[in-house]
């Protein structure tokens, strides 16, 4: 089963307008929101493909800049879920896609690979969040 793991990052919060963008200082110096989301994800072990999903040049920009896939969703989409369904539809063929919040870089590589290996002992489950 081939894993998608997706990264919804928009600028236009209404109650943090340029979230992603934001630096955020840790043990390995300072490094943006959306650039720690995505190296969480890139830590997950049995991922086929990692990509940030967002609807705005200037995030889309800082992600390729540090190396990570980018694909443009959007403005329409109301939340992550809506944006990671809408690159589901952009990139078909895989088994599994995992909404990895942009603005949740602490979420464990463990937690992930967990989810994804229920989700492939039981193949009926449709969802989980």
């Amino acid at each position: 089963m081939t894993v998608l793991i997706a990264i919804p990052a928009r600028y236009a919060s209404t109650r943090y307008p340029g979230k992603p963008l934001v630096s955020l200082k840790g043990p390995d110096g300072e490094k943006t929101l959306i650039r720690r989301s995505w190296e969480a994800a890139m830590a997950v072990r049995g991922a086929d493909r990692v990509v940030v999903a967002t609807d705005d040049d200037r995030i889309r920009d800082h992600a390729l800049g540090f190396g990570a896939e980018v694909v443009m969703t959007s403005s329409d989409c109301q939340n992550g879920t809506e944006r990671c369904a809408e690159v589901a539809a952009k990139l078909p063929g895989f088994d599994i896609v995992v909404n990895l919040q942009g603005d949740a870089p602490l979420t464990p590589a463990w937690f992930i690979e967990d989810l994804v290996a229920g989700l492939r002992a039981n193949p009926a489950a449709e969802i989980a969040t």
